[in-house]
C-alpha cells in the first residue's frame, strides 16, 4: 500500500509538470486550443480514457511531444488508479460500511476463520438462519458467514447497541486470552477457548476448552451404569486427563458402588495437579467405601484386566495410534465390556465420540442450559442464606462448583428412575424425592456430600476447623456422619435443583 501511494504521488507530480509544460508550449501558437488548465486537464483525461474526442489537441511540435509522453504514461496511470480504486473497496472504509448495513441484527463474531469456527458458525446458522456470522481478519470467502478484514476489536466496537457474541477461537490460548481481556469491559458476551481458568472472570466473559467439552459430552452420552465398576481408560495427554477428571467428579453414584479406574498411560501431570486425590476417592467412611485409581504403562500388559473391564475408553491425543490399538484389541484380546473411542471419524463397531462437529455446538460452547441449572442451585442456596452472593458476584471456582453440581444432575435423575434432563422427567423425579422416607433421604444426602467433598478435594481443598477460601480450607470436609443435622440438610440444595427445572411452583 505504501509503495503504491508513493508511485501515485510521483505520477501526480509528473502530471502537474506536463500540464505546465503543455500550456507553455501551446501558448506560442495562435491556433492552439489548449490555453487553460481546465482545457489541459480535459485533453489529458480524454487521452487517459482512450476516448479521444479530437475537440482539443496540441498543435505545436513541443506540445505534441508532451502529448506523446503522456500517451505512453497512460497505461501506468490507469493501472495505478485501478489499484487505488480496488484497494479502497478492500480497505477499512468499505469494511466499516458493510457493518453499518448489519445494525439491528444479532452478531456472532469469530476471531478468525478456521475449522473450529466454521463448524460452530454452521451450527449457529442452522439453529437460526437470521444470525449474522462474521469472521474477523478474513479476506475472500466468508461462507457460512461474512468475511470482514477488520480486527475483532474493531468489529465489536462498530455494534451500536453493544450486543454481540464474540468467540475467541484461535489456535493459541494466549492470543485468545489477550483478545478476551481487551474486551473485558465491553457490553457483548465473550467466549474464550483456553485451558486457563482464573479465579475471577469479568461478567461478560466465559471460557471453555475442547477437552472439557469432550469429557462432558462423553459422560452425558455414556453415563455410568450401576453395574459399571471396572473402568479401563487408555491414553495420555489432555483428552485423557479431562475424561478422567470429569468421570471422577461425576460418577459419585452410591456408597455401595465402588468404581475402579485403571489408566494405561502417563497421567503424572494429572496426579501432580490433584495432591488430595486419595482423599477425593473416599465415598463413605462409615462403610469403608472408596473408589480406586491405578496407573499402568501399557494397556495390553494385563489380559485379565481387559477381560474383566466393564468399560474400555480409548481417549489418547493421537487418533492414529488409537485406531491401531483398537485393531490390536479386536484381534488378540477378549473384551466383554463396552468399547468407546475418541475419534473424529467413525470406526465400525465402536461407539465413537468427540469429533469437532459434536464439540463445537452452541449447547456445549455457550453452555446456557448448564449455567442456568447452576444458577438455580445458587439461587436456592441464597433463599436459605440471604447474605450469600449473587451469581454475578461469585468467584470462578464457586461457579465451577455449582456447574459440577449441575453436571451431576443426570446421575441424580437416574437414581430417581429417570434417564433424561427434561421438565417432565424432573417433575416425576421431584415427586419421588419429595416422597422419600428418612432413610432414603439420608442416602441422597450422603451421595451429594460425597460428590461435594470430591470436587473440593480434587481442587486442593483440605479440612480445617475455620474456613479460609484463600488457603482452600473448609470445616465441612469431614465424613457425613460428623456433620451437624443442619449441615447435613444443606446437601438437599443440589437435589432441589430438580424442583427448579421441573417447573413446579
Amino acid at each position: 500500500m505504501k509503495r503504491k501511494g508513493i508511485l501515485a504521488l510521483i505520477f501526480i507530480l509528473v502530471l502537474a509538470v506536463l500540464i505546465a509544460l503543455l500550456l507553455l508550449a501551446e501558448s506560442f501558437s495562435p491556433e492552439a486550443t489548449i490555453r487553460t488548465v481546465p482545457a489541459a486537464l480535459w485533453y489529458l483525461l480524454t487521452t487517459l480514457t482512450t476516448v479521444g474526442y479530437g475537440d482539443i489537441y496540441p498543435v505545436t511540435v513541443f506540445g505534441r511531444i508532451i502529448g506523446a509522453v503522456f500517451m505512453l504514461m497512460t497505461f501506468g496511470l490507469l493501472g495505478i488508479f485501478i489499484g487505488i480504486l480496488v484497494n479502497s473497496f478492500r480497505g477499512k472504509t468499505i469494511q466499516k460500511l458493510k457493518l453499518s448495513f448489519l445494525q439491528g441484527r444479532e452478531w456472532y463474531v469469530f476471531s478468525e476463520k478456521n475449522e473450529a469456527s466454521v463448524i460452530l458458525a454452521r451450527s449457529l446458522k442452522k439453529e437460526d438462519p437470521k444470525r449474522e456470522i462474521i469472521f474477523a481478519d478474513t479476506d475472500g470467502d466468508g461462507s457460512p458467514g461474512r468475511a470482514i478484514a477488520l480486527s475483532p476489536e474493531e468489529i465489536c466496537s462498530r455494534k451500536k447497541d453493544g450486543a454481540y457474541q464474540l468467540f475467541c477461537i484461535k489456535e493459541s490460548d494466549a492470543e485468545n486470552e489477550r483478545l478476551a481481556v481487551s474486551l473485558s469491559s465491553g457490553t457483548g458476551k465473550v467466549f474464550c477457548k483456553t485451558s486457563v481458568f482464573p479465579d475471577k472472570l469479568p461478567d461478560n466473559q466465559q471460557r471453555f476448552c475442547p477437552e472439557m467439552l469432550c469429557a462432558r459430552l462423553y459422560w452425558d452420552r455414556f453415563p455410568l451404569n450401576c453395574q459399571d465398576e471396572k473402568i479401563l481408560i487408555i491414553g495420555d495427554g489432555k483428552w485423557t486427563d479431562a475424561i478422567l477428571e470429569q468421570g471422577l467428579l461425576r460418577n459419585v453414584v452410591d456408597p455401595a458402588q465402588h468404581v475402579s479406574y485403571t489408566v494405561a498411560g502417563d497421567i503424572s501431570s494429572f496426579l501432580r495437579e490433584h495432591p488430595q486425590l486419595d482423599q477425593a476417592l473416599i465415598i463413605d467412611t462409615e462403610k469403608g467405601g472408596k473408589d480406586t485409581l491405578n496407573v499402568i504403562e501399557h494397556w495390553n500388559e494385563d489380559p485379565e484386566l481387559i477381560r474383566k473391564a466393564d468399560r474400555i475408553i480409548f481417549c489418547g491425543d493421537d487418533e492414529e495410534a488409537t485406531r491401531q490399538d483398537i485393531g490390536c484389541l479386536r484381534c488378540y484380546f477378549p473384551a466383554r465390556g463396552e468399547v468407546h473411542a475418541r475419534l473424529s471419524d467413525p470406526f465400525e463397531g465402536i461407539a465413537c465420540f468427540g469429533s469437532a462437529e459434536e464439540l463445537y455446538t452452541r449447547a456445549l460452547v455457550m453452555n446456557e442450559a448448564l449455567n442456568k441449572r447452576a444458577m438455580a442451585v445458587n439461587e436456592r442456596y441464597r433463599s436459605m442464606n440471604p447474605d450469600a452472593p449473587q451469581w454475578k458476584d461469585l468467584s470462578d471456582f464457586t461457579r465451577r462448583s455449582n456447574i459440577a453440581a449441575s453436571d451431576h444432575l443426570l446421575v441424580k435423575l437416574r437414581l430417581l428412575g429417570e434417564d433424561s434432563v427434561s421438565e417432565e422427567a424432573c417433575e416425576r423425579a421431584w415427586e419421588r424425592f419429595s416422597n422419600a422416607d428418612d432413610k432414603e433421604r439420608e442416602r441422597f444426602r450422603r451421595i451429594e456430600h460425597a460428590r461435594w467433598q470430591r470436587f473440593h478435594f480434587m481442587h486442593g481443598w483440605q479440612y480445617s476447623a475455620q474456613r479460609n477460601n484463600e488457603e482452600r480450607m473448609h470445616p465441612l470436609l469431614v465424613p457425613f456422619e460428623k456433620l451437624s443435622p443442619e449441615d447435613q440438610k444443606k446437601d438437599d440444595f443440589s437435589w432441589e435443583m430438580i424442583h427448579a427445572i421441573s417447573g413446579k411452583k
